[in-house]
């Protein structure tokens, strides 16, 4: 899931019984039906709203309070549920190398 803290609260918080139980269970007014829910869950998130906080080369523009804002939308029991989190650095663009034909590959925006 990119951009993780974009999600809604609802559908992260969704999450969370999956995460810890392994099944999903849907209930309406004709029934009730669980189905079994054991995923790998991948997801990603920059640091603060603009993207650059704690980078060397761009300077982040965002106010304390946007910061905080932001990764506070990430809640304490859905971060439990995550086992392994990493900080990964940017990486520059012409170290971005696939082959042995040493071709750079460039995302098009």
């Amino acid at each position: 899931m990119d951009e993780f803290p974009e999600f809604t609260r609802g559908s992260l918080e969704a999450l969370r019984q999956p995460l810890e139980d392994g099944y999903v269970s849907i209930s309406r007014a004709s029934g009730s039906v669980t189905y079994p829910a054991q995923f790998m869950l991948v997801a990603a998130a920059n640091p603060c709203p603009c993207g650059f906080l704690g980078d060397e080369k761009k300077e982040c523009k965002c106010s304390v309070h946007q910061i905080m804002h932001y990764q506070k939308k990430l809640s304490g029991p859905i971060m439990d549920r995550i086992d392994l989190h990493l900080n990964i650095p940017a990486v520059d663009v012409n170290k971005l190398m696939i082959g042995d034909n040493k071709t750079i590959w460039v995302k098009n925006r």
